[in-house]
């Protein structure tokens, strides 16, 4: 399912759980909506207020952001993320499951594909319970944190010769 795809369903779905439970659909949740679901990476409701207002889109409230998103899950269209002392949010329409590379020093998250990975995973079984989707999150350090370390040792291995 493409993006495209998704955020149609997605809407649909809105749509179908805020008549069943007799709230308005505005223009408002569905552009929050669309936001999140251009986004590939979990995202800070902080970040998603500011992606409404930089781009030209509705202008929505912080408050009105933090509420519609406990509305879209609810719904089931977008889930909790917790990393480190952050709390984030995702679309849920990653039913393959989603393989996140997530960097330990600047908190970068990289989404990658590893079918492999995800061939395995569909065919473990559990007993007494059913598994709606998974989440596969490998911590290390992406490329640039991976540079800057190196040259903090090498300079302070070079400090180091400098004091014998």
């Amino acid at each position: 399912m493409d993006k495209a795809d998704g955020l149609a369903q997605a809407r649909q779905n809105l749509a179908d759980y805020l008549r069943l439970n007799s709230l308005r659909n505005t223009p408002e949740r569905n552009a929050l909506l669309e936001v999140i679901y251009q986004t590939d990476a979990p995202v800070q409701a902080e970040e998603l207020s500011k992606l409404m207002s930089g781009r030209g889109r509705l202008r929505i409230s912080r408050a009105t952001v933090y509420n519609n998103l406990r509305l879209f899950e609810d719904a089931g269209l977008v889930r909790k993320v917790f990393q480190d002392d952050r709390i984030l949010f995702e679309r849920t329409d990653k039913s393959k499951g989603v393989i996140r590379l997530v960097c330990d020093g600047c908190g970068k998250i990289t989404e990658m594909n590893g079918d492999k990975v995800r061939r395995q995973i569909a065919q473990l079984r559990t007993r007494r319970f059913n598994a709606t989707g998974w989440v596969l999150n490998i911590y290390g350090l992406c490329s640039k944190c991976t540079a800057e370390l190196k040259r903090k040792q090498k300079r302070l291995n070079k400090t180091d010769k400098d004091k014998k």
